[in-house]
């Protein structure tokens, strides 16, 4: 008997030492947070990688909203996976976070990039249903492209017909804030999705003469066409929230127009003729100095033919007399 007490407290003792350490363990501590990645590793992910959730710090540590933010996706993570077959991970990256247009003091963002586009989260940081709705529902991008070959077909702009509202984004190629509002505008598009339709304009592909249709000028640019009247969003801030509203209702406060028709070919030519040249001044002066130099050399050369044939034309005057 007293053998059997030994060999069960022998067997007894390691399971009851692993249970205690188990508890005391890090590793536990652990399940709550998620896998942090470097800047290098994590751009290699989003190549290579369909879908991938980035919580962003403002810092190493993970404080406030950020904090909210990782326990409520790592509550979730095992759906995210299951559903996208999805990496769930948290960063410190300042150049990353300003690439995607995230405020750097704040204390959290979410971004979902979907294949290489980035969708921004804007919701509540400790509501894992909404959380886990808004990354499944949201797999790819919601926002259309337009160009001066379709604008009127989808939009119906001009006519105010039955397509619905559009939320329209101007950009140009060079544009670095463009760039980092996709995610955002992203975010607009996901919260608005089968309410209203948001929309992008790229003026240097395909979307020249639209952008001159409307008068744009600067880039980003957001005008919401709504039966049959456009609506510019002229507020300093550009935010998720702000646009959202706008687009549902803060339209209201800004100035109604009447959508234009399009431009005949030759208006169309001189508003890119003026546009070229505000953008371009230096081109324009350097243009001009060569055009200068082309006719002072074109006034010369017939100057001087002029003189050249006046001379022939008196030898033979002369020749005739003699």
């Amino acid at each position: 008997m007293a053998v059997t007490v030994r060999s069960a407290r022998r067997v007894l003792l390691p399971i009851f030492l692993i249970s205690i350490f188990a508890r005391l363990s890090p590793v536990t501590c652990t399940n709550n947070q998620l896998e942090v990645m470097q800047e290098q590793e994590l751009r290699q992910f989003i190549i290579d990688e369909d879908y991938v959730v980035v919580l962003f710090s403002n810092a190493g540590d993970c404080t406030g909203r950020c904090e909210e933010l990782e326990d409520t996706l790592a509550s979730i993570r095992e759906d995210v996976v299951e559903a996208l077959n999805a990496w769930v991970v948290r960063t410190y990256s300042p150049t990353l976070s300003t690439e995607y247009g995230l405020n750097t003091k704040k204390t959290g963002d979410i971004i979902f990039v979907r294949k290489g586009v980035p969708l921004l989260y804007s919701g509540p940081a400790d509501d894992d249903e909404y959380l886990l709705h808004y990354l499944i529902t949201n797999p790819e991008s919601s926002i259309h492209t337009l160009t001066d070959v379709n604008f009127e077909h989808l939009t119906q702009a001009a006519t105010g017909a039955t397509t619905g509202d559009w939320l329209v984004m101007f950009v140009r190629a060079d544009c670095d804030s463009c760039v980092q509002l996709q995610s955002t505008v992203e975010a607009v598009a996901a919260v608005l999705k089968n309410k209203k339709n948001v929309a992008v304009v790229d003026r240097d592909d395909q979307g020249g003469q639209t952008t001159r249709r409307f008068g744009v000028k600067t880039f980003p640019s957001f005008i919401l066409f709504r039966q049959g009247r456009l609506y510019r969003y002229m507020l300093p801030a550009v935010d998720a929230t702000t646009l959202e509203h706008f687009a549902s209702d803060g339209f209201r406060n800004a100035r109604a127009e009447s959508v234009p028709h399009p431009k005949t070919p030759f208006d169309d030519f001189t508003e890119w003729c003026a546009d070229w040249l505000r953008e371009n001044p230096e081109k324009a002066y350097l243009g001009l100095g060569i055009l200068a130099v082309v006719v002072a050399g074109a006034v010369f050369f017939c100057v001087q033919s002029s003189r050249q044939a006046a001379a022939t034309a008196n030898k033979k005057a002369n020749k005739k007399k003699k």
